[in-house]
């Protein structure tokens, strides 16, 4: 285990990311969008990453089960159904169509790096650990999901 592991909660690497990218936009040329078109790209971006973390919280609480991603040994089912049958982490996919939201509203050259960063950390630090532990806790079901269900989308 690594030391990184399950220790930053996944929305303070989303914050980090997040404003990491703005501050950067200060010294850094912009893409060149119409203020209009990159606010509307954006938002489409921004309203489709809330709906996909919330459609996954709502999931998890109906079925009472944890939505803490710093305890997964704390899963008391393993959930494959709804927005959890497209992707196996919907909420993590919400953070990066954030980021992608962020990126293109602040018109940043940087968010196809950071969403890259984003998705290399998390699979690495948050996302392997998760799956340790469902594996742990739910072997030969977690096994046929991971065979019918990807990882991101």
């Amino acid at each position: 285990m690594h030391f990184l592991e399950l220790k930053i909660p996944p929305v303070a690497i989303l914050l980090i990311c997040i404003t990491g990218m703005a501050s950067a936009q200060l010294y850094l040329p912009h893409i060149g969008l119409a203020h209009w078109l990159a606010i509307s790209i954006g938002s489409l971006f921004l309203f489709s990453g809330l709906l996909c973390i919330m459609l996954a919280v709502w999931q998890f609480r109906r079925h009472q089960t944890t939505v803490n991603p710093m305890q997964p040994e704390n899963t008391s089912q393993l959930l494959t159904t709804g927005l959890l049958s497209i992707s196996r982490n919907p909420m993590y996919l919400g953070f990066v169509l954030l980021i992608i939201a962020s990126g293109i509203a602040l018109q940043s050259m940087l968010f196809p790096f950071v969403c890259l960063v984003f998705i290399i950390y998390m699979t690495r630090f948050q996302i392997h650990p998760e799956e340790r532990a469902l594996h742990a806790l739910f072997p030969q079901e977690f096994k046929r999901y991971c065979q019918t269900t990807r990882r991101w989308i």
